[in-house]
């Protein structure tokens, strides 16, 4: 028996000290062909650097071996040596039969460096040497659904199945196209390929893809039934809760929805985003404690997040607690860029101060950014007309009856005001 087959019976029984004692006979006792077979043997445990000093040795023996060379490629890059890398595929020439290997081996180096369009060169230069290699029709593949090119992926990965495919190197391949579909909009075809993807075998990631995907088609009770399934599946799955209320929510189904917010902050509590949504269904569920608990927890996890602060100051005017409204907004202006609601909610809560000059202030810094929202050009003109403002209420009325011509109480009004003039 070889050193290196004592090797690997010594890593199956978990003796790691023996094991890599025989390694050191076997590089300088066991014959080239005995180290061949233990390199092949240790990648597939996952021992790359045992490899790399196995390839090292045998390609000083046999400097014309290249696939020794793309094989140390291989393990500089997982190593992330990325130069290192590169200067063994460089040393393969075009004349070399494992050249189109050294393309596969390059795209991925490229792709690890984010240079997508050189990597697809390398790729589709592949499949000219060799365009019936089905390894080479994956990754290319692989690599469009990466840059987003979901087009050209859908068209590799289905040439694939058109083969008799079903996996490639343990990818789903109509999952893939599933994901490819819903990512264009597609969601018909999305849903076919996924509820294909699932009868062939069971994926949570999957299960969610699909869950997500009968949301988007508003299909809410099968949405619900399949994140039910991937709720039981795998409750750790916390992507799954707001998209399940969601569905919920939909239906109408407020206190279940809430329920389910409740059960993905057991199972995390760290997540803004379930707080954030639990707080819109407790307002609708008219639980304002609740709400007011939530967003609290919201902005502590995400304090840079706007749209929950802004939310908060909503459910702050709707109780009528303009002070802390102010405090709060005022705080969130020291910041460089903030949404134009924040104005017109602070000038809202001004009003309700009845400080009118300091409500002014806000409506004006508002009114650029939100001329194409009639809710608030109507607030603005009422604020006008009672602070006696009738030149510049002229042209916020001219700003709203573009967006509501046949409103009769602001015709009325502007009538009324071009009257006294």
């Amino acid at each position: 028996m070889s050193y290196g087959q004592m090797m690997i019976d010594s890593l199956k029984e978990n003796q790691l000290d023996e094991a890599m004692n025989y390694f050191e006979k076997a590089i300088t006792q066991d014959t080239d062909e005995e180290l061949y077979i233990l390199a092949d043997s240790l990648y597939q445990l996952g021992f790359l650097n045992e490899i790399k000093k196995i390839n090292l040795h045998l390609l000083e023996k046999y400097p014309e071996d290249d696939e020794l060379r793309v094989g140390l490629a291989e393990i500089a890059i997982e190593a992330n040596e990325l130069e290192t890398a590169m200067d063994w595929l460089i040393e393969v020439s075009e004349e070399s039969p494992v050249y189109p290997q050294s393309l596969l081996v390059l795209a991925d180096l490229y792709q690890v460096q984010g240079l997508y369009e050189v990597s697809e060169q390398k790729l589709l230069k592949a499949k000219e040497i060799v365009p019936d290699e089905k390894v080479i029709d994956f990754a290319l593949a692989e690599l469009h659904f990466s840059m987003g090119k979901y087009a050209q992926a859908i068209h590799g990965y289905e040439e694939l199945m058109a083969q008799g495919l079903t996996e490639f190197s343990g990818i789903n391949l109509a999952a893939r196209c599933g994901s490819s579909y819903s990512s264009l909009g597609d969601l018909e075809q999305a849903i076919l390929y996924l509820e294909q993807s699932l009868e062939e075998k069971e994926n949570v990631d999957v299960l969610f893809q699909l869950g997500f995907s009968y949301l988007q088609d508003k299909q809410y009770r099968r949405s619900i039934e399949t994140l039910n399934t991937l709720k039981e599946l795998d409750p750790s799955y916390t992507t799954l809760y707001p998209y399940l209320a969601k569905g919920l929510e939909e239906e109408n189904e407020l206190d279940k929805s809430l329920e389910v917010i409740k059960e993905g902050l057991r199972v995390d509590q760290y997540n803004y985003e379930l707080f954030y949504y639990g707080a819109d269904i407790a307002i609708k569920l008219e639980n304002e404690t609740l709400a007011e608990n939530y967003y609290l927890n919201a902005i502590q996890l995400a304090p840079e997040n706007s749209s929950i602060q802004l939310a908060y100051t909503n459910l702050l005017l709707q109780q009528e607690r303009y002070d802390e409204t102010v405090e709060l907004i005022q705080k969130i202006l020291i910041q460089n860029e903030v949404d134009p609601q924040f104005y017109w909610n602070l000038a809202l809560a001004n009003e309700g101060l009845e400080e009118y000059p300091a409500a002014g202030t806000a409506y004006q810094k508002a009114y650029p950014a939100l001329r194409g929202n009639k809710d608030f050009l109507k607030s603005y003109i009422y604020f006008l007309r009672e602070e006696g403002e009738r030149i510049v209420i002229k042209d916020v009325i001219t700003d709203y009856l573009l967006l509501e011509p046949a409103d009769a109480e602001i015709l009325e009004m502007l009538e009324e005001i071009n009257s006294n003039y």
